[in-house]
């Protein structure tokens, strides 16, 4: 953290930020726990330069309502980009159960998950406008939505893959793929964008969510689709027992403020959603599963193998729907070249669901 991040967001906020614990560092930003006066502390986050993450974070928390868990926005700067938000405290995150040996525990923590995620959906429906402002006040040419660009990316660099691998992609696959899931007024609401186990911490009120990053305004059922995947755009990717996935679910549906979540429509939107998940990580992580399928470089992260993730999607997200069947054709054509490359490659489930003797 350098010293002129600490000395601008001092006297942004009237009050003098000190050094005192680092709490994690990327190549993105940095990110440290700091000092204020009377013994309170308080959270910096610095980026490295400007950028779109930079403008999308500030963004999200500056619209945030009071009702949402999350941190709050103290003051934000430009030179050096960055801001300083309430401390939540160090307490334990979805994945630390998940990788823990407690079913029990695990199942609570994702519960838990799924009323948080339907806390900020509630109080963010129809705060589109308000986002897309907060972003403009940062960088004018960063747009709301994200999710346009990712599924045409994907869609582009899934037909080359396809290309690759000897799999054949049927008539209007890519075009269903790139128009999947529009953003609309009743549907869509403010997401995280990357509401992984591990961007959350448990408090008091309850379990909070953090890195908003990649904020974006979308279709909710992309956030929701997080339970049926599981987790696509995290490391902590492991498989979820079938009854707690549908409860997490169910616990979404039964604490969102939103009609449109107990409809059939919305239970479609979120297979689509999941379908497309399946797609869009493939087309992210076939590149490593190609090749040697390496383990991650930090050992504390206990991740499965990508060829397991991508294999468990494309069968069981993807393959065999109804709802959109030129996708489900695709991934059954992927899903089929892959494991005559690879052979067949289980998904695990997460450590704190597996047998004792495991």
């Amino acid at each position: 953290m350098s010293a002129a991040a600490l000395a601008t967001l001092s006297a942004a906020i009237g009050a003098r930020l000190e050094h005192f614990q680092p709490v994690r560092g990327g190549y993105r930003a940095v990110v440290e726990r700091v000092k204020m006066p009377g013994g309170a502390f308080a959270v910096v986050k610095e980026f490295h330069q400007p950028c779109e993450e930079w403008a999308r974070e500030i963004a999200a928390l500056q619209i945030l309502p009071r009702s949402v868990l999350a941190p709050r926005l103290l003051a934000a700067v430009t030179d050096p980009a960055s801001f300083v938000m309430t401390d939540l405290g160090s307490g334990r995150c979805v994945a630390d159960a998940l990788l823990g040996d407690d079913p029990h525990a695990a199942r609570e923590a994702i519960l838990s998950w799924a009323d948080s995620l339907a806390r900020l959906h509630s109080a963010t429906v129809g705060h589109g406008e308000p986002f897309a402002a907060a972003l403009a006040d940062r960088d004018q040419a960063v747009q709301p939505a994200r999710m346009p660009v990712l599924l045409d990316t994907a869609a582009r660099g899934l037909d080359q893959l396809a290309d690759r691998i000897g799999a054949s992609v049927p008539a209007g696959a890519l075009g269903r793929l790139r128009n999947l899931l529009p953003t609309d007024g009743d549907t869509s609401a403010l997401s995280p964008a990357d509401a992984c186990p591990d961007n959350n911490i448990a408090t008091p009120a309850g379990l909070a969510l953090l890195d908003f990053e990649g904020a974006e305004y979308r279709h909710v059922a992309w956030d929701v689709a997080y339970l049926a995947v599981p987790w696509p755009s995290c490391w902590c990717s492991w498989r979820l027992p079938d009854d707690i996935g549908a409860a997490a679910l169910d616990r979404y549906r039964d604490a969102v403020v939103l009609p449109y979540a107990s409809t059939a429509r919305f239970d479609n939107d979120v297979s689509r959603a999941a379908i497309g998940w399946a797609l869009l990580s493939t087309s992210w992580f076939a590149t490593n599963a190609l090749g040697d399928d390496p383990a991650p470089s930090d050992p504390r992260i206990v991740a499965p193998p990508r060829r397991a993730m991508i294999l468990h999607r494309l069968a069981h997200a993807a393959a065999g729907s109804m709802i959109e069947p030129a996708l489900a054709e695709f991934a059954v054509n992927l899903h089929s070249a892959f494991v005559r490359r690879w052979g067949e490659a289980p998904l695990e489930y997460a450590p704190a669901f597996r047998p004792p003797h495991h």
